[in-house]
């Protein structure tokens, strides 16, 4: 099977659903106009990118999304790999791979030369994803709610 790894700016809405019940995969709650909302706020104009794996179907099985941040200890910017989820149907057959290399590439087309990829602390199987695939545990992040 041959995986193609779509950019996306555009959304219908089969594809804003789709990407809602993926990203329910991962714990959070969120309902189609949210997700509408969310996907026009993650724009390239707005240093973001989003990417999608689509079935044979054209329906999306699975979705990452990423942003350029600029830090004040370094002069060049960071790659964040804000999201990515594939379908339990479609995981263990390339998806997730095609799509970090994808951000991989594009993370260098931005200059950036460090990249960071969020990960749920609860998650060990993606945790293990990312490690075998030369990242490493950078440090904690803390976050307070309010």
């Amino acid at each position: 099977m041959t995986l193609t790894v779509e950019s996306i700016t555009t959304w219908s809405d089969t594809d804003v659903a789709d990407v809602a019940a993926l990203v329910r995969l991962l714990g959070h709650e969120v309902d189609e106009p949210s997700m509408r909302a969310r996907l026009e706020r993650l724009t390239p104009e707005a240093g973001h990118h989003t990417w999608v794996v689509r079935d044979g179907d054209g329906r999306p099985v699975a979705v990452a999304g990423a942003q350029v941040t600029w830090a004040y200890a370094s002069d060049e910017p960071t790659a964040q790999l804000l999201l990515l989820v594939v379908d339990e149907a479609a995981r263990r057959t390339g998806t997730g791979s095609a799509l970090l290399g994808t951000f991989e590439t594009w993370a260098l087309e931005q200059g950036a030369r460090r990249l960071s990829a969020v990960s749920a602390a609860a998650t060990d199987s993606a945790h293990r994803f990312y490690q075998k695939r030369g990242y490493h545990d950078a440090g904690v992040r803390y976050t307070k709610l309010r």
